[in-house]
């Protein structure tokens, strides 16, 4: 295995983990927050945790990113282009931020809480995950060239 394929598989894990958490609380949950409002707060901003379709749609699409990302599809062209997406994305919402991306989606205006934590956690872990899975689209004899 290649350092670039490690670093593939590590971010096709992340973006799994994170789809997998997204699947949990469709069902409900509010882990690891105490309460629904409290996983509403940290993660929206707002007082309500989206519903269950949003997060089950949310929660597919990562799962389905990082098989991918991890190395599902192998060189076929639209996998390559399946990483491209899902590392602009990443890198979008990174320098974006997610208080921006609420507005933009008509959510309310965000808790203090939830600013803090995109500036210290989500913010930094979305450009290091965009870094992760744009190693995947570097060329080489192991990997996918995007033409």
């Amino acid at each position: 295995m290649t350092v670039r394929s490690s670093l593939s598989a590590l971010a096709g894990a992340g973006l799994a983990g994170i789809g997998a958490l997204h699947l949990v609380w469709a069902t409900g949950s509010s882990w690891p927050a105490r309460t629904r409002r409290d996983l509403a707060q940290a993660v929206t901003g707002g007082d309500e945790v989206p519903g269950v379709i949003p997060c089950v749609i949310v929660g597919s699409g990562l799962l389905v990113a990082g098989g991918v990302v991890a190395g599902a599809g192998g060189a076929s062209r639209t996998a390559g282009l399946v990483r491209l997406g899902v590392a602009a994305g990443l890198a979008a919402r990174g320098l974006v931020g997610g208080t921006r991306i609420a507005a933009l989606l008509g959510l309310p205006g965000a808790d203090p809480r939830f600013t803090t934590l995109d500036q210290r956690v989500y913010r930094p872990l979305c450009l290091g995950l965009a870094a992760l899975v744009g190693s995947s689209l570097v060329a080489g004899d192991d990997q996918v060239q995007v033409r």
